[in-house]
């Protein structure tokens, strides 16, 4: 039968717990943990894409093969969902990462092991074959571990498809040439306590992850940073950029919008929300004068987030926001989590709004959010926060809304994702998002688009190369050829000049 190795805790002088190891036969676990009329503990794997549906799109013309996704996987068992990253093993509430809720869950069985001599089992692999030290992405990642912890718990192993994707890639022409930049990145997705091992600097060993600042994507290191503990205040509004002018989108329609608002939303509020929204209406259509309530901001949120209301009500809504988020009174009440909750969490449901028409409305608001730098630094936030029941990193909603449009076969959404990456790629973003936002915009230059739209892409893949080697690096394995734009217009050809020098 399989044998696998747990942690038996007998109680040692003093009242210390002492540790022995045993070998047991897995037919026999159960009758040597639990009594038999005791029920088992479910146990689930989680499946993420890390490419969200880019390696299934871009694969076979790149490795000749078919490649369903870049797999994360992990174990939910005893309500927390346990992964191994670059920064060990580490948990979480279910589906808690910024990976947000996973593609797939697998049912791998019941365990009869109890969680305390589970988190045992977990703190010795955390001190030893799954420390943060020994994270390889190709051969000792996040997959071994829940192939592993399966087994150890179940007896069941995860699908062998996850396990061998590395070998598949690698057994490419492509997998070899792009070997040496794999082997240098790691996967640590932010939002999870560690697991075991020893912590950074003293440290114990259940910490918080600190997501602020770090990358799902990040070059691996052997030293640990302590986490910081500086308190950040919330970004202020400003009009300055820093290199090139953003784009601000004004084809917003105030009157007819404030019109269809009045008709079809306000009958529905209350008399406070109808107070409010009225007022806001009155403001986006006058100069000066009308004072602006913040409360409006939630009150739409909410409203976007109704079932019950039409689609072409909320398509007026939206277009309201696109006009409104530009005036610096609305920037101000964005940056207050208590005013743009419902709004964010509206934007977090990117992938499942209809129709296109209101997808492209909302690419326009986020477009327009951009277009200020304060507003810009506070919609790239990887801070996690529940809203709705559900954990939101506004970092991940805007990045999965930009790649979805780039990547759509609707001309006027994807036209307006140029613009929207073209501003969100002013400021520096994190490697994570340039990476995803690469592969998105090399996958669009593949295409023939317009020279309008080639501008703002190209524009955004050169200022994401120059900002991260990685990004140069994943530009030269995949080879876009240019050609077809640099006769195009001037700036274009510029622009192609600078993309091969960042290639060669």
């Amino acid at each position: 039968g399989r044998f696998c190795q747990i942690t038996e805790v007998r109680g040692g002088s003093c009242g210390l717990a002492c540790f022995h190891q045993i070998l047991v036969n897995f037919s026999d676990f159960s009758a040597y943990i639990l009594p038999a009329e005791m029920s088992g503990t479910p146990v689930k794997l989680y499946v993420y894409d890390l490419s969200r549906g880019m390696a299934s799109s871009m694969s076979l013309p790149l490795l000749g093969r078919q490649i369903d996704g870049i797999w994360h996987t992990a174990i939910v068992v005893f309500d927390e969902e346990f992964f191994f990253g670059g920064g060990g093993i580490e948990s979480c509430a279910p589906g808690g990462t910024i990976l947000g809720p996973p593609n797939s869950v697998h049912d791998l069985g019941d365990t009869q092991i109890t969680r305390e001599i589970f988190m045992d089992y977990l703190s010795e692999l955390g001190a030893t074959t799954y420390s943060g030290e020994t994270y390889h992405l190709l051969q000792h990642n996040c997959n071994n571990f829940s192939s592993e912890v399966a087994q150890f718990l179940t007896g069941n192993d995860i699908p062998a498809t996850i396990t061998n994707l590395p070998n598949e890639v690698l057994a490419t022409p492509f997998g070899q040439m792009i070997r040496p930049m794999i082997e240098s990145m790691s996967v640590s997705p932010g939002g999870g306590q560690r697991v075991g091992g020893t912590a950074a600097s003293g440290a114990p060993s259940w910490r918080v992850r600190e997501p602020a600042n770090s990358s799902l994507w990040a070059p691996q290191s052997n030293s640990a940073q302590p986490p910081s503990n500086t308190a950040q205040s919330p970004p202020k509004p400003t009009s300055k950029r820093r290199d090139r002018e953003a784009i601000v989108l004004k084809d917003v329609k105030i009157a007819e919008a404030a019109a269809s608002l009045r008709e079809k939303v306000l009958p529905s509020l209350t008399e406070p929300e109808r107070k409010s929204l009225e007022q806001f209406c009155d403001f986006l259509q006058s100069q000066n004068g009308v004072q602006f309530n913040g409360e409006a901001v939630r009150t739409l949120g909410r409203s976007l987030l109704s079932e019950t209301l039409s689609q072409e009500a909320k398509l007026h809504m939206t277009q309201l926001l696109q006009a409104a988020v530009t005036r610096p009174e609305v920037q101000g009440a964005l940056l207050s989590e208590e005013t743009h909750s419902p709004v964010v969490l509206f934007l977090h449901r990117f992938d499942t709004i209809q129709p296109i028409t209101l997808q492209t409305a909302a690419t326009k608001m986020l477009s327009n959010i951009c277009s200020d730098q304060g507003s810009h630094d506070w919609l790239l936030s990887t801070q996690q926060r529940p809203m709705g029941g559900e954990q939101v990193a506004k970092q991940q909603m805007v990045v999965k809304a930009t790649v979805t449009g780039l990547l759509s076969e609707e001309a006027t959404l994807r036209k307006n994702a140029t613009v929207l990456v073209y501003n969100l790629c002013l400021a520096q973003v994190t490697e994570d998002s340039a990476v995803e936002l690469a592969s998105a915009l090399l996958q669009c230059l593949g295409e023939t688009v317009p020279e309008p739209e080639a501008f703002r892409s190209l524009s955004s893949l050169v200022q994401l190369m120059k900002s991260f080697t990685q990004v140069s690096g994943l530009a030269q394995a995949i080879g876009v050829d240019l050609t077809q734009y640099s006769s195009q217009s001037d700036r274009l050809n510029t622009l192609s000049q600078q993309y091969l020098q960042l290639v060669s």
